[in-house]
């Protein structure tokens, strides 16, 4: 497993766009095997950063393979161009899986 985390703005009035990437990106995501763990936005309280960010999502890939399949087919759809055109302050990181409990006990 690996874990996409993805936190941003929407850009003022191109949420529509994003509405669309998300839409069809999902749905390469969930052919592959992946899934959307997590997703929030309007944040309760800033603990740190200098950058607010309103929204966030953790997607859950079967490998870091399956991730590189999305991207790829991401592109043929030519769908990035919908989330870069409708968000900003785009942070997009893939995490593996750490095990924090044993890392701790050592």
């Amino acid at each position: 497993m690996v874990y996409a985390l993805n936190v941003f703005n929407l850009v003022s009035s191109k949420e529509n766009l994003y509405r669309e990437y998300s839409v069809k990106a999902g749905q390469i995501i969930y052919s592959k095997g992946g899934k959307v763990i997590s997703s929030a936005c309007n944040p309760i309280r800033k603990l740190k950063g200098d950058i607010d960010r309103r929204y966030m999502i953790v997607v859950e890939f079967p490998s870091k393979e399956v991730f590189q399949e999305f991207l790829e087919e991401a592109e043929i759809q030519n769908i990035h161009r919908l989330r870069e055109s409708s968000t900003k302050d785009y942070i997009w990181t893939l995490y593996e899986p750490w095990n924090i409990k044993a890392w701790v006990q050592e």
